[in-house]
């Protein structure tokens, strides 16, 4: 349905002030118009405005760069800007403005002036940015315990593969002592049957052979307790070496573990990362 903008035009305009912050600048920039919600805004009022030029509404590296000069230039092209933009206001406080800048043509259909049309959202942007920034930091923080856990990691990862190596050493040395014990258990169970020949040959050379039959006794009794003591040895050695494969076992199964964990710590770390890098873009955005 067609509305009648010859009996609503004044109506639409009065509403669109009222709610609206409204300038109007010449081609060339210099305020020619504003409203009250402008100057509430900005905190100039009407007549302060009407002595600035646009450019003291903004800030210095904008003001200075070619795209300020873009800007105009496309402006002077009856080409429409609509943007969030950041301005300064009296007070040198940087406020955020959702403007459309819109070129007004004369009858010859040349640029004349430009209005603009803004709704503050300073505050919007400044709970945005805050939220970003406490957002930020939790990431910061989170990333920063990922790390703790990594480096912790990396270290269980570094001592279980140590342990991993004195285990393995002290099997090896347990192997050897094992063979050494069965070594005297050989040596014993000579020396044994060397005592038993001698006493009988010491039995054979009756009185004469008394002394030697002393020692040949003697000899028995030490292969004896040799035998003895080689045989507790390898009983001991044997549980050592069961709790030391047990040990074995344990070590691999945490470093398995540990391993994995890892692996998940590092992919934890790598999406905190990401994360990071998106807060960071948002925050590049916002501001």
């Amino acid at each position: 349905m067609a509305v009648d903008l010859n009996v609503n035009q004044a109506n639409l305009y009065s509403a669109m002030e009222r709610s609206l912050a409204m300038i109007v600048f010449d081609s060339q920039g210099n305020v020619l118009w504003s409203n009250n919600n402008f100057t509430d805004v900005v905190g100039y009022s009407v007549d302060e405005l009407k002595t600035m030029h646009h450019k003291q509404l903004c800030l210095k590296e904008f003001t200075h760069s070619r795209d300020y000069e873009f800007f105009w230039d496309n402006l002077r092209n009856n080409k429409v800007f609509h943007d969030k933009v950041k301005r300064v206001d009296k007070n040198g406080d940087i406020i955020y403005l959702d403007a459309i800048y819109s070129p007004v043509l004369d009858e010859a259909g040349r640029v004349e002036s430009v209005i603009k049309i803004a709704t503050d959202v300073t505050e919007q942007e400044k709970t945005i940015k805050d939220s970003t920034d406490e957002f930020m930091g939790l990431v910061e923080e989170m990333t920063a315990h990922t790390n703790e856990v990594h480096n912790a990691f990396q270290e269980i990862v570094s001592e279980t593969k140590r342990l991993k190596n004195e285990s393995d050493t002290m099997e090896h040395s347990v192997e050897k002592i094992a063979s050494m014990t069965t070594t005297v258990k050989n040596i014993a169970s000579q020396s044994n049957i060397l005592g038993l020949n001698a006493g009988i040959e010491a039995a054979r050379a009756g009185e004469q052979g008394q002394g030697f039959a002393v020692v040949a006794k003697e000899i028995r009794k030490m292969s004896d307790t040799s035998k003895k003591s080689a045989e507790d040895i390898s009983e001991q050695l044997a549980q050592i070496k069961t709790y030391v494969s047990i040990m074995t076992e344990m070590v691999d199964h945490v470093s398995d573990s540990v391993h994995k964990n890892s692996e998940s710590v590092d992919e934890l770390r790598n999406a905190y990362e990401q994360i990071m890098n998106t807060a960071e873009k948002l925050s590049t955005v916002i501001q």
